[in-house]
């Protein structure tokens, strides 16, 4: 499926990144899947901090860049995965390293 852009969003400080993150959960349902891509240093952890503060309301929510997954809990079943594959070329790596085994037992046993 390919999504076309709706409209442009500009956003100029932080405190506008956090009402755009909490608009964003708003809409979130489980199971929902969100991609960001872009260089680095343009916001793309800040926004999703904003997010999963936003849902979770947890503070302290740290990159994962160096683990690549950090996970925070909704409820007694569901959680909120925030993944960094920066350093990852393709989804090979990330299956090769077991990223999602944990996601695959909670799905399908």
């Amino acid at each position: 499926m390919r999504m076309k852009l709706l409209s442009e969003i500009i956003v100029k400080s932080e405190t506008e990144m956090n009402k755009f993150g909490s608009l964003i959960s708003n809409i979130l349902k489980p199971n929902d899947l969100i991609t960001f891509e872009g260089d680095l240093g343009v916001g793309k952890t800040f926004l999703c901090k904003s997010i999963i503060n936003a849902v979770t309301h947890i503070k302290e929510v740290p990159s994962p860049t160096f683990n690549l997954v950090q996970t925070y809990p909704l409820n007694k079943e569901l959680e909120i995965w925030h993944c960094d594959f920066y350093r990852i070329n393709n989804f090979e790596e990330v299956e090769e390293i077991g990223v999602f085994e944990d996601l695959k037992k909670k799905l399908f046993c």
